[in-house]
């Protein structure tokens, strides 16, 4: 009975040691299995510690070359200190002379106050000239309404003396009709005058003639008396009183000479008469027509609105100057004022 009851306490015993070794052995293989972690965790750090000491490595490298360059950085940074020193100084050159050009600012700020001031008063001065101006101004206007209201009375009293004209000039034409028949007349009177004229002078030819043989009987007589003086033979001729009796009558004929002469300058005066007489017929008959011409064109203008006012003086000045007898000076202002119609036509 003690082996019986023996047997299940051993029976416990080595379930008990068997379940202890199973929990030891589930603990050896957690700790394996730590362990195994643990290498693999330590290899992992060993080898980020590798790439450390060979990044470590690359760094040091990176910094001996980074001194290096730090060298040459230090090098040239003192080369700046020493640019900074004298730009240092140039800067305190250049400060004063910022100085000196703020103190010409000032000046001339003053300068420009004074300025403004001084346009301020001659604005206010302007002010008053453009009202005065103003004034001016509308006087001038009112000036203008009155002168136009005489402009057109004056037109009034011209319209007048236009047609005044017209009359005139319808007169001017029957006494030019008439001077034309006058100088017709004058005409066939200067071909008689220039017939007799010829024969005049035919005559004074003929009169010539007998002057020359009456001069050569004198200068015979005179040989004969000579001849007379000469020898007592000579003095009993008589024949130089009957030749003495043409003498006398040759004697006469030199009155009638310069009674023919003067008769000869008469017609030339006759003939150059006319001419002047009827030159200045025809040329104030031109000068009428010219300035009728003119004053027609003037209206037309005048009725089309166009501003005719200045060409009014030179038409009045023509007048006067037709009226005065100053015709080629009547034609040509005429005739500008003709030019000035028809060159603003043309432009229009």
């Amino acid at each position: 009975m003690s082996t019986e009851q023996a047997q299940p306490f051993l029976v416990d015993a080595v379930r008990a040691s068997a379940s202890k070794m199973q929990g030891m052995k589930a603990a050896l293989d957690a700790r394996a299995k730590e362990l195994d972690a643990l290498r693999a965790q330590l290899d992992s750090e060993r080898q980020d510690l590798e790439k450390r000491a060979a990044r470590l490595e690359a760094e040091r490298r990176t910094i001996d070359g980074e001194r290096d360059e730090v060298r040459v950085a230090r090098a040239s940074v003192d080369q700046d200190l020493a640019t900074i020193r004298a730009d240092r100084e140039n800067l305190s050159v250049e400060q004063a002379r910022l100085q000196d050009a703020a103190n010409d600012l000032a000046a001339r700020e003053k300068a420009l106050r004074e300025a403004e001031s001084n346009v301020e008063r001659l604005d206010h001065e302007m002010i008053g000239r453009m009202r005065e101006a103003d004034a001016k101004f509308l006087a001038i206007v009112n000036r203008e309404e009155e002168l136009f209201k005489l402009q057109q009375d004056w037109l009034v009293a011209f319209e007048t003396r236009e047609q005044e004209l017209r009359t005139i000039t319808e007169q001017m034409h029957v006494r030019q009709e008439e001077s034309t028949e006058l100088h017709e007349s004058l005409a066939h009177l200067g071909s008689v005058f220039k017939d007799e004229t010829d024969r005049l002078a035919a005559q004074r030819q003929e009169l010539a003639a007998k002057e020359e043989s009456l001069l050569e009987a004198q200068r015979y007589l005179a040989t004969v008396i000579e001849a007379a003086d000469v020898g007592p033979r000579e003095a009993e001729r008589p024949s130089p009183p009957p030749a003495d009796e043409p003498p006398a009558p040759t004697e006469s004929p030199p009155p009638p000479m310069p009674i023919v002469a003067s008769t000869a300058p008469e017609p030339v005066e006759a003939e150059n008469t006319p001419e002047p007489e009827e030159r200045p017929a025809v040329t104030r008959a031109e000068a009428m027509d010219r300035l009728t011409r003119a004053i027609e064109a003037w209206k037309r203008a005048r009725d089309n609105g166009r501003n005719v006012g200045e060409m009014r003086n030179t038409l009045k000045l023509a007048k006067e100057a037709l009226q005065a007898g100053k015709y080629e000076s009547a034609i040509r202002l005429a005739t500008e004022v003709l030019d000035d119609l028809q060159s603003a036509v043309i432009v229009r």
